[in-house]
C-alpha cells in the first residue's frame, strides 16, 4: 500500500481501496466465531478484529521504513545498479503472495464447505471491483 502510494496517488487509492474492503470480511471472519464462542462478551470479539486489523497498518510502517533505508525506485527511473529492490518486483512479490494464500488456502477451504459456487461469485465480483477502480479512480 506505501509503495504504491508512494509511486503513484492513482495505484495507492486502488490498492488501498482494495485493502480495506479485504479487510471487512476478515473482521467478520474474525469476530463472529468469537462472538459464537463468548456470546455473553461481544467486546471480546470486537478487540480481537480490531487488534486483527493492525497488521496492515503495522506492515504498511515496516515497509515504510525499509523503502526509505534501501531506496526502493522504480523500473521507470532505472539509475543503472541494477537492483532487484525496485517497486515492481516488490508489488509483484505481494500480488504472488496474496494469489498464493487464494490457492493454497481459500480456495481449497471453500470447496471444503461445499461453496464453490459463491467462491467463483465472490472472486469474480471482486475482481470486477478492481477493474472498477483502475477504470474510475
Amino acid at each position: 500500500m506505501v509503495a504504491s502510494a508512494l509511486e503513484d496517488d492513482k495505484l495507492g487509492i486502488t490498492v488501498t481501496l482494495g485493502i480495506a474492503l479485504h479487510n471487512i470480511p476478515e473482521g467478520i471472519a474474525v469476530a463472529v466465531p468469537c462472538l459464537a464462542a463468548r456470546p455473553d462478551s461481544p467486546w471480546i470479539s470486537f478487540v480481537l478484529a480490531s487488534v486483527s486489523g493492525l497488521a496492515e497498518p503495522l506492515g504498511a510502517l515496516v515497509t515504510l521504513g525499509l523503502i526509505r533505508h534501501f531506496g526502493v525506485q522504480s523500473d521507470l527511473e532505472d539509475s543503472g545498479t541494477g537492483s532487484m529492490l525496485t517497486l515492481e518486483n516488490c508489488l509483484s512479490l505481494v500480488a504472488g503472495i496474496m494469489m498464493t494464500v487464494a490457492v493454497v488456502e481459500l480456495y481449497p477451504e471453500a470447496n471444503r464447505h461445499k461453496q464453490s459456487f459463491w467462491m467463483w461469485v465472490g472472486t469474480f465480483f471482486g475482481a470486477f471491483v478492481m477493474i472498477l477502480t483502475e477504470i474510475f479512480i
